[in-house]
């Protein structure tokens, strides 16, 4: 549960003090992630490797230490000023295990433009990316370039939970690192569509995990969905899961209602 102070930049919420841009933006992360568990997985793994692409200013990565004290977490984020949050976080904090890379995933390695509100009150500031987006159409974008690296390059070893909330590079960033995915236990990623980026398909993106042996589940408005039922009006936002079932659960999945 939330215990938000009056600061204008620090916000306490599950035990944690928080660093943030945008308030209203914040405290809607911490519901999904603390209060509605968006990223919740279970593993019998004592110290699990995370990855946590697009890591913000670190609710995710906090709400993994969490739930799972001993884990590892490699956390990603582009945007420059969001990463000295995430920095600033994980250190006040008091976070082991943690480490912290300000870098974009990205198809190839090297720099890539990234395209970042310049007032952090607008909600435009909510969909900094590598994509450019409707709502960067205007004066208050500012444009810069980022350090970037590929998924593939990271996935050296078992991977317990991928995370990816990288805002409509999450086609392009899994096709890449195709291959290695048969070393990720499970997937949960936010999925961003838009008539403006139609490489970022969703229908490819599940035959990706599908192809890696994962099985994924889409869901929209909170429920379970097929591709063919998806309401793709302007900008649309999913939450996919893709996980390593065993036959049993596979029979259970084919089976349900």
């Amino acid at each position: 549960m939330s215990d938000a102070e009056s600061s204008e930049s620090t916000i306490s919420y599950d035990g944690y003090r928080f660093h943030y841009r945008n308030r209203e933006e914040f405290e809607r992360i911490c519901q999904d992630v603390f209060d509605g568990h968006e990223y919740a997985f279970d593993t019998r793994q004592r110290a699990p490797l995370i990855v946590d692409a697009g890591a913000h200013v670190g609710a995710a990565t906090h709400y993994f230490k969490r739930r799972y004290p001993d884990a590892r977490v490699l956390a990603f984020e582009a945007n420059p000023v969001t990463f000295s949050l995430l920095q600033q976080n994980i250190a006040s904090n008091h976070l082991s295990g943690v480490h912290a890379t300000h870098a974009a995933l990205a198809p190839e390695p090297g720099e890539i433009l990234f395209y970042a509100s310049a007032n952090d009150d607008e909600p435009g500031a909510w969909g900094d990316s590598a994509v450019r987006q409707p709502w960067h159409d205007h004066d208050a974008t500012d444009v810069v370039r980022v350090p970037a690296v590929t998924l593939s390059s990271i996935l050296t070893e078992r991977v317990d939970l991928l995370k990816l909330d990288i805002e409509g590079m999450e086609t392009a960033v899994l096709e890449e690192a195709g291959a290695r995915l048969v070393r990720v236990r499970e997937v949960i990623l936010e999925f961003h569509g838009t008539r403006q980026n139609p490489r970022n398909s969703i229908s490819r993106l599940t035959a990706i995990l599908r192809a890696a042996g994962l099985t994924p589940e889409v869901r929209q408005f909170g429920a379970v969905v097929s591709l063919s039922g998806i309401q793709q009006d302007g900008p649309y936002w999913l939450m996919v899961r893709g996980m390593r079932l065993n036959p049993w659960q596979k029979l259970q999945r084919r089976w349900r209602p």
